[in-house]
């Protein structure tokens, strides 16, 4: 221990290595990529809504959609042919769009799209894909350069994508199977190719909101101030770290220009300028960090707020508000930090009992909230807030979209839907469900009160004590048999169009015929 401390000490970004407060919010899984259609009928459990299929024939593996016009004219993503197509009058078009080299391997390939914020005036497309070193379409897990997630924009010209200029390169490679010097164990049996994250949101501001997953990285941003080992040297992995040089920068939510460019009103644009370098300008592109993985963020359009979903390694999926300058605790805990010797518990003795990196085992995790806290790696300015709701057992939360018009009747206005990461036919349970999720008048918490149970925040999983448990989740669920759900947006016409990557289909949630 004093190794660590002594290495902390001589940092010189030990100012940034202080304990985090905890605000007033705090109380004392990856998606499932291979085709696997659900196997229990699409069904929404709302008699005033119904759902028909939009797209049903020509796509595989659809990630992401679009509207360009109207509900009948949009992009559609293809995970691993890394192919954007487009449907126009309501009919697929035979020629894709745009077509790119992508690596597919496990959660990788074509995974994001967003429209500027003034398109078609701005014709700006922002594309977060996997690029293949190879360049063929790839499911070869090392067939990825480095820096091989990439965020790029394009201009839409009327039929086409062209490219314009690339926005961000971000982390792909996972040799964590390969040992590092100096250490004399602690690699990860093979090479991975998950936790890419892959959302990416225009916002009302503007700006290209990025959600990058933790990429198995165990640095600063996962709040540890020395990396994953216990003695030198302090690293995170044979291409360096800890600290958040450009192939570390993993597990956060990037606020960007719709250049690439860092606005100098994100939450550690200052910090990042007194530190300077590689370092210094990827901090100021931050604009929350200490997250898992997950594949739903969306913006409240009355509030103006982000709201992003975490899948849980084994232990307390997350649903999050996030402001600006958020450290969400990962990888010293998951959930409630309340909840963390529970946390603790489930991660060291049930499933898998690690936290996929196993260079950072969850026996090395806190006991008490206190010592958590005191654990975080707190950026200047930035604090810890307990999650919105959150699951005691992973159930899978995916894509992500609110409802802004009271197209689907006045008591779906500003409601919250997301989906799940597992179908029924992998995972059983909560697999394929659709949720819905109310928040207060205040748009800054979701009213559980149709649930007593939920008053703690925690759904509970009592009964079965295994992932993808729905125990507490019951008024919540919406829909079932929707497989993995990539992405949900709401249309111009109003209705919600539900992304069903393991369907290969596109559903219509609309108001039910009177």
């Amino acid at each position: 221990m004093s190794r660590i401390l002594d290495a902390v000490h001589q940092s010189p970004f030990q100012p940034w290595l202080r304990a985090g407060r905890i605000v007033a919010a705090c109380a004392a899984c990856s998606l499932a990529l291979p085709v696997h259609a659900d196997t229990t009928p699409v069904t929404l459990l709302d008699p005033a809504l119904q759902v028909t299929t939009a797209l049903g024939s020509g796509i595989t593996q659809p990630t992401g959609i679009a509207f360009l016009e109207d509900a009948d004219n949009y992009l559609l993503l293809e995970k691993a042919s890394g192919q954007v197509k487009r449907v126009l009058n309501g009919v697929l078009q035979p020629a894709p769009v745009l077509d790119l080299a992508v690596n597919s391997a496990s959660e990788r390939g074509l995974l994001g799209i967003a429209l500027d914020r003034d398109f078609p005036a701005t014709p700006f497309v922002y594309l977060f894909w996997t690029q293949s070193q190879s360049g063929v379409d790839s499911t070869a897990i090392s067939d990825v350069p480095l820096l091989g997630n990439r965020v790029d924009r394009f201009v839409w010209t009327g039929s086409t994508l062209t490219f314009d200029r690339n926005l961000i390169r971000l982390r792909a490679r996972q040799t964590d199977n390969v040992l590092v010097p100096g250490q004399t164990g602690g690699a990860n049996s093979s090479e991975n190719g998950n936790h890419n994250g892959g959302v990416i949101r225009t916002g009302p501001d503007g700006k290209v909101y990025v959600f990058m997953g933790d990429q198995g990285r165990r640095g600063w941003t996962q709040n540890l101030a020395n990396g994953p080992f216990t003695r030198a040297p302090f690293v995170d992995d044979t291409f360096g770290g800890p600290s958040i040089d450009t192939a570390h920068l993993s597990g956060v939510v990037l606020r960007l220009n719709d250049d690439g460019t860092a606005p100098t009103d994100n939450p550690f644009f200052a910090a990042g300028a007194s530190v300077g370098g590689d370092v210094g300008a990827n901090v100021q592109k931050i604009f929350s960090y200490g997250h898992r993985n997950g594949f739903g963020m969306a913006f409240d359009p009355i509030s103006g707020a982000l709201w992003l979903s975490e899948n849980a390694d084994d232990a307390y999926s997350e649903m999050n508000r996030v402001p600006p300058g958020m450290n969400g605790g990962w990888v010293q805990f998951a959930g409630p930090i309340g909840r963390i010797r529970d946390w603790r518990t489930i991660e060291t003795t049930r499933f898998n009992q690690s936290l996929q990196q196993v260079r950072y085992p969850p026996t090395r995790a806190a006991y008490t909230p206190a010592a958590a806290a005191s654990r975080l790696l707190m950026l200047p300015g930035a604090f810890y807030k307990d999650p919105e709701l959150s699951w005691r057992y992973e159930i899978g939360p995916s894509g992500l979209a609110f409802v802004s018009t009271d197209a689907l009747g006045p008591a779906n206005s500003g409601t919250l839907w997301f989906g799940s990461a597992r179908s029924f036919g992998q995972v059983g349970g909560t697999g394929g469900n659709l949720y819905r999720l109310r928040l207060t008048a205040s748009r800054d918490a979701l009213d559980l009160s149709a649930d007593p149970r939920l008053a703690d925040k925690v759904a509970d999983n009592l009964f079965r004590s295994q992932k993808f448990d729905g125990t507490e989740s019951e008024t919540l669920v919406i829909g079932r048999g929707f497989g993995v759900t990539a992405a949900i947006e709401q249309g111009p016409d109003g209705n919600l169009y539900v992304v069903s990557l393991s369907d290969s289909r596109i559903y219509r949630i609309s108001a039910a015929a009177p």
